[in-house]
Formats: C-alpha cells, sequence, structure tokens
C-alpha cells in the first residue's frame, strides 16, 4: 500500500524522532510531575495488587485525573492495550492539554495499528496462496468447479476486507490523536511541536488521509526549515500530493 511505502521510507528519520521525544518525554513525566514520578508509579505496576488498587481508587475518584492515569499505566506495563486506551482517553477529558497523555495514548494507537497492519498482510498472503495453482482431490470438484477452493477463496476475501477495515479503524483513531496532541502542545515549543507535526504526517499517511498528512508534513517544514529531515519529507510531500491528486 503507499502510505506503508511511505513509512518505510522515512524510517530512519521517524525512529530518530521517536527516540527524542521518548527521552523528552521520560524526564517532563505526565501530569506536570518528573521523570522521577513516572518511573516510580511504572516500578509501583509491579504488584499483584496493582490492578485492584488503581481501579479501585478510579471507582472511589472518577474525577481525578491522577487516578486515572494511574490505571492506565498499570494496563499499559500489563500490555492490556485496549484497557490501557480507555483509561488514557478517560484521563484525557479531564487533562485536555495535557501532551504527554496525548504521546502514550498515540503510542498505543500506533502500535494496535500496527498489529493489524500485519493482520491484513497475513490474510493478503494466504490470498495469494489460495488465488495460486491448485492440485484439487477429483472428488472436491463438481462439473468442472472446485467448491471447496471458491468457498475457501470467498472466506478469505472476507476476512481480508475485515482486516483492512479494521487498521484502516486503527489508523483513524491514531491520527485523531496526534491532531489533539498538535493542538495541545504550546506553540512557544517548537521543537515539540515540529515533532508531532511529523508523527501526525506519519499516522495520517498511513489513515490514507493525504491532504491531512500534506498539511502535516508542510507544518513541520515551516517550524524545522533547515532540520537535516527536510529533504527526506520534501520527497515523502512530492509522493503524497499525487496520490492525492490520483485519488
Amino acid at each position: 500500500m503507499f502510505f506503508m511505502r511511505l513509512r518505510r521510507g522515512a524510517k530512519w528519520a521517524f525512529i530518530v524522532l521517536i527516540f527524542a521525544f521518548a527521552f523528552g518525554f521520560l524526564f517532563s513525566g505526565v501530569g506536570g510531575g518528573g521523570g522521577g514520578d513516572v518511573i516510580s508509579q511504572l516500578l509501583g505496576m509491579r504488584g499483584s495488587n496493582a490492578t485492584k488498587s488503581a481501579e479501585s481508587d478510579v471507582s472511589k475518584h472518577p474525577n481525578r485525573a491522577s487516578a486515572w492515569i494511574r490505571l492506565a499505566q498499570v494496563y499499559d506495563g500489563q500490555n492490556k492495550r485496549g484497557d490501557a486506551i480507555k483509561a488514557y482517553e478517560k484521563y484525557l477529558k479531564l487533562k485536555p492539554n495535557e501532551s504527554g497523555g496525548f504521546a502514550q495514548l498515540g503510542r498505543l494507537q500506533q502500535e494496535i495499528a500496527t498489529l493489524r497492519w500485519n493482520r491484513y498482510q497475513e490474510v493478503q498472503s494466504e490470498m495469494t496462496v489460495a488465488s495460486g495453482p491448485l492440485t484439487t482431490n477429483p472428488l472436491d470438484t463438481i462439473a468442472g468447479t472446485d467448491y471447496l477452493s471458491t468457498a475457501y477463496k470467498n472466506l478469505l476475501n472476507t476476512q481480508l476486507t475485515n482486516a483492512y477495515g479494521s487498521y484502516l479503524t486503527a489508523a483513524r483513531a491514531w491520527e485523531s490523536t496526534y491532531k489533539s496532541y498538535a493542538r495541545a502542545v504550546p506553540k512557544t515549543n517548537v521543537m515539540q511541536l515540529a515533532t508531532v507535526e511529523f508523527q501526525l504526517g506519519q499516522a495520517a499517511s498511513s489513515a490514507a488521509d493525504y491532504p491531512s498528512a500534506i498539511k502535516a508534513y508542510k507544518n513541520f517544514l515551516r517550524l524545522t526549515p533547515k532540520s537535516p529531515l527536510a529533504t527526506q519529507v520534501k520527497k515523502i510531500l512530492a509522493e503524497l500530493q499525487k496520490a492525492n491528486a490520483n485519488s
């Protein structure tokens, strides 16, 4: 797919920015605390009662942002992505300008989008095999038609459509989060905003939202015109503009 080729083409640049942002986020913390607070919370997740404690805190204080971020981090630490996403979303409703929460939510949504894309590719591979030359059992063939093969291909077609739809839903959620993230970053924080715009471009192109991806990459170039990534981003922009013209 075009947008996945874009992601591969900008992979090295994306990794550089991800690590730079992750480093800054670790020491800025979520919810206004320092990096030490974040690490302490992460280490505190290791008890068997961590989940029950965090869930109980949320039940008692449903409007307390600190309770939701703690629950989100507990779920996140246990690799419960779906539950963590819901908790981060609750947190962000209470703290709509907390950029750290958007970073964590967007990361999880990107992971889910990647997993669903991988699933789509797996079904696509199965479809390719099923559509190739087949040596069938004569008993499976009636009047020259392999009904079992046809039924299997129809099943794969349905799975392929569902897998792509599921992926696109995840990619659009990821894009939506980064749009909110970009609005939450102070305009004076140029470097962080540029990083978010770059990541928004990644998310939007993955969701096949070419106009939004083009706008995000242009914002990145406007904010950091002398960035070492500028040449790469300009190439991506040219590809996106072609795709947008043909869509």
